[in-house]
C-alpha cells in the first residue's frame, strides 16, 4: 500500500512538473483567454441586465465581446504609442553618439589605467583589446546578427505572439458564449468541487505570491535610493526604483546594474561608491534570500524552506521563470495532494 501511494504520489508530482513544463506554454492563451473572460463577466452581466439591454436583446456574451475588443484595442494603441515614443528617444540619442562614442573611449581609458595599476597589465594593450572585441561584436550584429536563419527566428516569434493573443481574444469571447454549458457540465462531475476549490487555492497563493513580490520590491527600492542618496548619485529616487523593479524582473537582479557599476567605479579610482554599491547588491540580495521564502510562505500557506526549496529547483527545471514557476508548482502539488488525500 505504502508503495502504491508512492508510485501515486511521483507520477502526480512528474505530471504536474511536465505540465508546468511543455504543457502550460501551449495552453496559455487559452488560460489568458478563460481569465480575461472571467474579469469582464461581471461587467457584462450588469450592462446586459439593464433595461435598454433586454429591450434591443443584447446578451451578455455580446458585451463582453464588445468589451474584450475595445481592452485589445486599447492596449495595442497603448503598445504603438510607447514603442514610438521609444523608437524617436532612440532616433534623439543617435544624433549625440559622436560625443557618446569620445566619452565612452575616455572612460575605457581611464578603466584600463586602473586596471593597470591593480594588474600590472599596460593599459594601451587592455583598451586595445577591448576595442577589438566591440569591433568584431560590432561585425557579428551586423553580419551574422541579420543573417535570414536570424530572421527567420524573429519572424517565428512574432506570428507566435501574434497567434497566441488572436487565439486568446478568440477563446475569451467563446468562453464567455459556452459559459453556462460549461458550468452545468461541469456541475455534473464528481471532481468539479475538487477541481474548484483547488483553482480557489491557486488563485489565493497566486494573489498571496504578487503581494510577497511587491512587498519585497518595494522594501528593495527603498534601499536602492537610500543607498544612492548616501552615495550622492544624481536621481537617486529613480535609480533606485529602476534598480528594485529590476530585481523583481526574472534572471535579472539588482545585479546586472550594481555589479558592472560597481567593478567599473573602482577601476575609475572612485572606491567608496563602488564598494558602496556592491554592498548594495550584497544587501539586496541577501534579503530577498530570506525574506522571499518567509513572506511568500506566510502569504501562500506553506513552509518557506518548501518555498525556497521550490523557488531553487524552479530556477532549474523550468529556467529564468522558474521562481514564479516553482512556487506555483509547490502549491498545485500541495493542494491536489490533500484533496485527494496523498499525504502519508
Amino acid at each position: 500500500m505504502k508503495i502504491k501511494r508512492f508510485a501515486l504520489q511521483m507520477g502526480v508530482a512528474a505530471g504536474v512538473i511536465l505540465g508546468m513544463k511543455y504543457v502550460f506554454p501551449v495552453m496559455l492563451p487559452f488560460l489568458l483567454g478563460w481569465i480575461l473572460a472571467e474579469a469582464v463577466h461581471p461587467l457584462a452581466k450588469f450592462m446586459a441586465g439593464r433595461i435598454w439591454s433586454r429591450k434591443l436583446h443584447i446578451k451578455e456574451s455580446g458585451y463582453g465581446a464588445f468589451f474584450i475588443l475595445a481592452f485589445t484595442v486599447a492596449g495595442i494603441g497603448l503598445f504603438l504609442i510607447g514603442a514610438e515614443y521609444i523608437t524617436g528617444k532612440i532616433s534623439e540619442c543617435m544624433k549625440y553618439y559622436p560625443q557618446i562614442k569620445a566619452e565612452a573611449g575616455n572612460l575605457v581609458g581611464q578603466c584600463c589605467q586602473g586596471v593597470e595599476k591593480f594588474t600590472g597589465i599596460p593599459a594601451a594593450e587592455s583598451k586595445a583589446y577591448i576595442f577589438r572585441e566591440v569591433k568584431e561584436f560590432r561585425q557579428y550584429l551586423l553580419e551574422d546578427g541579420l543573417s535570414m536563419d536570424r530572421a527567420v527566428d524573429g519572424a517565428k516569434v512574432c506570428i507566435t505572439v501574434l497567434g497566441g493573443l488572436i487565439i486568446g481574444i478568440v477563446s475569451a469571447i467563446l468562453f464567455l458564449q459556452e459559459r453556462e454549458t460549461i458550468q452545468k457540465y461541469l456541475e455534473t462531475k464528481n471532481f468539479y468541487m475538487k477541481v474548484k476549490r483547488l483553482g480557489r487555492e491557486l488563485l489565493e497563493g497566486g494573489k498571496g505570491y504578487i503581494k510577497a513580490q511587491f512587498k519585497i520590491t518595494g522594501l528593495i527600492c527603498l534601499i536602492c535610493a537610500g543607498g544612492f542618496w548616501i552615495l550622492k548619485i544624481p536621481y537617486f529616487v529613480g535609480m533606485g526604483l529602476a534598480v528594485g523593479i529590476l530585481d523583481g524582473l526574472p534572471v535579472l537582479g539588482t545585479g546586472t546594474f550594481l555589479i558592472p557599476a560597481g567593478i567599473f567605479l573602482l577601476f575609475q579610482g572612485k572606491s567608496a561608491v563602488g564598494i558602496g554599491l556592491l554592498f548594495i547588491y550584497i544587501l539586496t540580495a541577501g534579503l530577498r534570500q530570506i525574506l522571499e521564502p518567509r513572506l511568500i510562505g506566510s502569504q501562500v500557506g506553506i513552509s518557506p524552506l518548501l518555498i525556497l526549496l521550490s523557488v531553487y529547483l524552479g530556477v532549474i527545471v523550468y529556467g529564468g521563470f522558474g521562481f514564479i514557476l516553482g512556487p506555483l508548482s509547490a502549491l498545485l502539488l500541495y493542494g491536489i495532494f490533500r484533496e485527494w488525500n496523498l499525504f502519508g
